[in-house]
C-alpha cells in the first residue's frame, strides 16, 4: 500500500434527488490525522455524505479530490480500485453474505490483492479485533445468529482490518450499549492515532464526538 501523505479535498459539494436539495456549498478540507465528525438527526444527509466521500456515490455538483485525484475523471474501475486502496467503510446497516462465518465474511474483502501468506496475519489480526469487541466467541457463527449490534461491531472490523488510510464510520456508536459503545469508541480512537483520516457519522454521542478535531453539521448546508 502507499505511503504518500494521504489527503481529501472536496469543494463546494451539492447533492440533489429531483428537486430535493440534501446539502450545497459543502467544502472540507482533510488531511492525514483529521477525525471529521458529520453531525445531524436521523434522515438528515449524513449516510449521504459519506458514500459521496467514500467514492460510493456522486455529487450532483462540486468536487471530490483525494490525493489530489480529480475523482469525477475517474471510470468506474479506476474508482473500484481508488476505494480498495484507500479506504475501509462501516456501514449502518452492513451487508454479510450469509453462507459464510464471520470470520470468513471479514477476510473475504482481502483475497484476491493481499499476499495469500499475508492472509494468517490478517486472520490474527481479526481475531484479535473481534476479542476486543466482546465477539470472539462468535467467530464461527453465521451472520444471521449476530444481533444487530454484534453485526455493527463485526462490520467495524471488517472495515479496519485492511488498515484503510481513510476510514469512514456511518454512525457507529448507534444503537448500541454503554459498554459496546465505549469499546467501539476506544477502538476507533486508537486507529485515529495512526496518523490516518477517519470520518463518522454520528447524532448525540458527545464521547465519539471528543475525539474529532473538525465537525460538519448537514444543517448548515440546507438551502
Amino acid at each position: 500500500m502507499n505511503k504518500e501523505v494521504i489527503s481529501i479535498y472536496a469543494h463546494n459539494l451539492e447533492k440533489r434527488y429531483d428537486s430535493n436539495t440534501i446539502f450545497k456549498g459543502l467544502t472540507v478540507k482533510l488531511e492525514e490525522g483529521d477525525v471529521l465528525a458529520v453531525i445531524g438527526f436521523s434522515g438528515v444527509g449524513k449516510t449521504t455524505l459519506l458514500k459521496i466521500l467514500g467514492l460510493l456515490a456522486k455529487p450532483s455538483n462540486g468536487k471530490l479530490y483525494i490525493n489530489s485525484i480529480d475523482t469525477a475523471r475517474l471510470n468506474n474501475k479506476q474508482l473500484n480500485m481508488l476505494r480498495r486502496e484507500y479506504i475501509g467503510f462501516s456501514f449502518q446497516n452492513p451487508i454479510f453474505i450469509s453462507s459464510l462465518k464471520v470470520i470468513d465474511n471479514l477476510l473475504l474483502p482481502l483475497l484476491g490483492w493481499r499476499k495469500s501468506q499475508d492472509i494468517i496475519k490478517y486472520k490474527e489480526n481479526a481475531l484479535e479485533l473481534l476479542d476486543y469487541l466482546g465477539l470472539k466467541e462468535f467467530k464461527d457463527y453465521r451472520p444471521y445468529r449476530l444481533s444487530y449490534g454484534q453485526m455493527k461491531r463485526v462490520d467495524l472490523v471488517r472495515a479496519i482490518l485492511k488498515n484503510p488510510r481513510i476510514l469512514i464510520l456511518d454512525e457507529p456508536t448507534a444503537n448500541l450499549d454503554e459498554e459496546s459503545a465505549t469499546r467501539v469508541t476506544e477502538l476507533i480512537k486508537r486507529y485515529c492515532d495512526r496518523r490516518r483520516i477517519v470520518i463518522f457519522s454520528v447524532n448525540r454521542d458527545e464521547k465519539l464526538l471528543r475525539i474529532a478535531n473538525k465537525r460538519i453539521n448537514i444543517l448548515d448546508y440546507k438551502d
